[in-house]
Order: C-alpha cells, then structure tokens, then sequence
C-alpha cells in the first residue's frame, strides 16, 4: 500500500487586525507563533513537508531560517474582508501537491506535535 503524502500548511499574514505582527513578534519571550508552530511540526515523523504561506517578509526569513519551504501569498488572499476562506484555502493548495493537507495555525501555539501525532493518528 502506498505511503500517504502528508504536508502541513501554515498560513499567515502580514498586518493582523488585532494584534501587531501577532506571529512574528517574540512570543513569551522566547520564539515567534511561527517559530514555534514550525518547530513542533518538524517533530512529526508523519508529516512528510511544511510549507508556509504568507504575504510577510518577516515570515519568510522564519521559514527560510527553519528550512521549510516558503510560498508568497497574493495581498488579497491574506484580507478576511476581501475574499472568503474557501477561496484563500483554494488559493493555497495551487502551491502544492499532497493526499492529506494538516491545516496548523500559528495562534494555536499549545497544539504541540503530541496532539498532531494523535490527531493524525486518529484520523488515519
């Protein structure tokens, strides 16, 4: 049986409406959101790539950094008010080809890689 590709997507943007550069900025003074989501990700033998997609330079540097593959977001795929989820998700799978997607977010930084292992586990 074949080995099910599994990528997991890290969406961010640039200027946050609530709080300002929400998932670069240091995070209880350690890591960024990004940082830290991407370190827990990479420990996740099942997960096969991570790829971060964003309109922020700063976002890049961190996923350069942390070697994990970048993808530049349209302006208008990172704005809630101009265009609808479903399109923004839409617009971020043309980055890339997997059988299962891992949708992580940043501003979820307690969601470690032992509730990903049994998140994938589960729905395996």
């Amino acid at each position: 049986m074949k080995k099910l590709k599994i990528t997991a997507v890290i969406v961010t943007r640039k200027n946050s409406r609530r709080v300002k550069n929400k998932n670069t900025r240091l995070f209880h003074n350690k890591d960024s959101l990004l940082s830290l989501k991407i370190k827990q990700l990479k420990k996740v033998k099942e997960i096969n790539e991570i790829i971060v997609g964003s309109d922020d330079p700063k976002a890049e540097l961190i996923a350069n950094r942390l070697k994990v593959r970048f993808c530049r977001r349209e302006k208008i795929f990172c704005d809630e008010k101009s265009t609808s989820p479903n399109d923004m998700i839409r617009n971020m799978l043309k980055f890339f080809s997997s059988d299962i997607v891992l949708w992580a977010h940043c501003t979820n930084p307690f969601v470690d890689e032992k509730l990903y292992r049994i998140a994938i586990k589960t729905f395996m």
